[in-house]
């Protein structure tokens, strides 16, 4: 698996409250997180989290879905415990979404409305559930995909690492193909680049990192009022795993 990775603080925004882990050598994990929260919270809220992930991940021995689910489970803690002790940080969170390969398999960890997405075979597909409010009604039947993008409350998410003692994380596992690339962002890219921009840029002959920042070009051309972070993790066969 390589890694690919860029962030930028947008057009609006004072600080980058997002953060991302891309991997060390020998490490098949990656993460990014959306802080948020008063003052510089969400700066330390996110960077608090993909710091205690990338910890616990190191530890683990093999990777499953069980040392993925503590990992995040262990960075929950952390960030809720920092808000709990002290007064400007309080009600922090982030949200946190997470990739790590073993063998040929991936195992995906998400809370909140940061995306995964996969590209494969020349088609697009978000594998990961937003947690927001507008996903909820969307699933309900009461607006469509559509109306959601658009929707005043769009940004109102559900469930975030760090607000809570315990937190509830999707955990997905998927066999992988040679080829495959994952994308994960924060909504500071999706709010203002769709899917089939993404999928272009992905099969277009740029390279890796270039595609990033082509991508962060569009976001900031369409707005970027928001920090923007996203990864490309690239699987090959013979990554030498």
């Amino acid at each position: 698996m390589k890694v690919y990775a860029i962030t930028d603080i947008g057009r609006m925004r004072p600080i980058n409250e997002d953060s991302y882990y891309a991997p060390l050598e020998g490490e098949r994990f990656c993460a990014v997180a959306d802080g948020m929260g008063g003052h510089n919270a969400g700066e330390v809220a996110s960077a608090m989290a993909v710091q205690v992930f990338s910890e616990q991940m190191r530890k683990a021995e093999r990777i499953t879905a069980e040392t993925l689910h503590s990992a995040v489970e262990r960075a929950n803690e952390a960030v809720y415990q920092q808000a709990l002790e002290n007064e400007g940080m309080s009600g922090m969170g982030t949200t946190f979404s997470a990739l790590a390969e073993e063998g040929d398999t991936a195992y995906l960890a998400h809370v909140g409305d940061s995306r995964i997405y996969l590209v494969r075979r020349g088609a697009i597909m978000q594998v990961t559930t937003d947690h927001t409010l507008v996903e909820q009604m969307v699933q309900k039947g009461l607006i469509t995909p559509r109306e959601a993008r658009v929707h005043p409350k769009r940004n109102i998410i559900t469930r975030a690492l760090g607000t809570e003692e315990t937190v509830q994380i999707d955990i997905v596992q998927m066999g992988l193909c040679p080829g495959d690339a994952f994308f994960l962002c924060s909504d500071g890219m999706t709010n203002y680049v769709d899917e089939r921009e993404i999928l272009r840029t992905a099969l277009s002959e740029r390279d890796w990192q270039d595609k990033l920042k082509h991508l962060v070009s569009i976001a900031l051309e369409n707005g970027g009022a928001d920090n923007i972070t996203a990864l490309f993790a690239v699987y090959e066969e013979a990554d030498g795993q």
